[in-house]
């Protein structure tokens, strides 16, 4: 196991003079990562999420090293590892691909990097030093029970290996063998061994992809969108494995996706990254209910977190927000979460609202927010329910447990659950709410 450290990381690739042009007309960021920090701990499971082109996937690369880091320092184990070639930083990489050779069995296909590897062994060898000065001693002496003494110790040294002497040796077949079959044993695809990838299914293929990392025993596990290419059940299924796979083997383990259901469900700590650049770092749940800004927000989250562009005149015990129809709803400050001083002022500011489908309710109280139904998506123990506000054309989308049979052009009123509002400020798409500690 290891623990990882990223100190200020940037990845630029080579760039021609008129990509280079273009950038600075379009204020485009020439790196693919930019300053990335990021502390992984001993045995933690880390996902890194976010749209294609984010850069995750660059940052897993040059943890491996298959990408040379254009600046900053990668620590593995507390080691400056910038310079250390992958094949010596002892890690494992899952690929999206699978990358199984077809014309090896899934036991070959396990085997061959280990029987590639060579790995250090201490063996215990004869002292040929001791043995040395001792002949050199049996010349200079001329008593004849002393030379008996040392012929009969010369003779023990060279049956008895006593000097220790560390070698670069490859693994024994039994020892390979031992490692394939505790894999497979842990992954469940003893009765696979003897089968070609065309003969197996997409998760059996993925199955056998992570034995071949398993057993190679390594500090650290990347994996690289491994599920992407399953279909939706075998990707729920696959989800759970590869998390009793980390407690299994509780070895610090990397993944990188663009499923935000995969980050939240698998994930310890998620980082949320966008144009190569960390937006948030955090516990699922945090990251879920305390999004630092809207991309976070929108980003995490099925159905996605609907969002107004609204006004917010905020006093030392009142909060009203005037809806994109000229709404007003009204809000105790101390209904909300704490926030920052700037924004409590009584002067109305333009902010922007989000509020996730399952904090609407749909009521019958007078006052509510009036809606119109524009379609039901019934999608069995749920319902999401798209509606617009009256006099405007912002749809947001309802979630509830059950069925209805609104259907579109109903008149609705519906209420927001105070609690679980997020302002965020209309230049910056920053939190305007305190984090914690602040």
């Amino acid at each position: 196991m290891a623990s990882i450290s990223l100190r200020h990381i940037f990845k630029e690739y080579p760039h021609t003079a008129k990509e280079r042009k273009k950038e600075e007309e379009k204020n485009i960021s020439p790196f693919a990562v930019r300053d990335f920090n990021l502390e992984i701990k001993d045995g933690e499971f880390v996902v890194l999420v976010g749209p294609s082109g984010c850069g995750k996937s660059t940052t897993l690369r040059m943890i491996a090293g298959l990408e040379d880091i254009s600046g900053g320092e990668l620590y593995i184990d507390d080691v400056l590892s910038n310079n250390v070639d992958a094949s010596k930083r002892n890690i494992a990489m899952v690929f999206q691909n699978y990358a199984l050779y077809p014309h090896m069995t899934s036991y070959g296909n396990m085997a061959y990097g280990l029987k590639l590897r060579k790995v250090s062994k201490t063996l215990r060898v004869v002292d040929k030093d001791a043995i040395k000065a001792l002949k050199q001693k049996r010349k200079e002496t001329k008593d004849d029970e002393e030379l008996k003494r040392i012929d009969e110790e010369i003779e023990s040294l060279k049956n008895n290996p006593s000097k220790e002497k560390t070698v670069l040796v490859h693994y024994t077949k039994a020892e390979i063998d031992e490692k394939i079959q505790k894999a497979a044993e842990i992954l469940d695809i003893k009765h696979l061994l003897d089968r070609k990838p065309s003969d197996m299914s997409g998760g059996q293929r993925q199955r056998v992809a992570l034995g071949r990392a398993l057993v190679r025993e390594p500090k650290v596990f990347l994996l690289d969108e491994p599920l992407s290419n399953l279909d939706a059940k075998l990707r729920a299924s696959m989800r759970s494995e590869i998390v009793k796979l980390h407690r299994t083997v509780k070895t610090t383990f990397v993944y990188v996706t663009h499923d935000q259901i995969e980050a939240m469900t698998m994930g310890e700590k998620i980082v949320v990254m966008k144009d190569g650049v960390i937006q948030q770092v955090g516990a699922p749940s945090v990251i879920y209910d305390k999004p630092l800004n809207k991309f976070v927000a929108g980003f995490i989250g099925t159905p996605q977190m609907n969002f107004f562009n609204v006004k917010l005149k905020a006093g030392a015990k009142d909060v009203h927000i005037t809806l994109p129809n000229n709404k007003e709803i009204s809000f105790k400050l101390d209904e909300l979460r704490k926030i920052k001083d700037e924004y409590i002022t009584g002067e109305e500011k333009e902010v922007i609202l989000g509020i996730r489908g399952e904090n609407i309710s749909l009521n019958n109280k007078k006052g509510g927010i009036d809606a119109q139904v524009v379609f039901a998506e019934m999608l069995g123990n749920t319902t999401n329910i798209i509606c617009k506000l009256d006099d405007s054309t912002d749809e947001f989308n309802i979630s509830i447990q059950d069925r209805t049979e609104l259907k579109p052009g109903d008149k609705v009123s519906v209420s927001f659950n105070a609690t679980a509002i997020h302002l965020f400020d209309k230049e910056n798409e920053e939190t305007i709410y305190l984090s914690e500690g602040e």
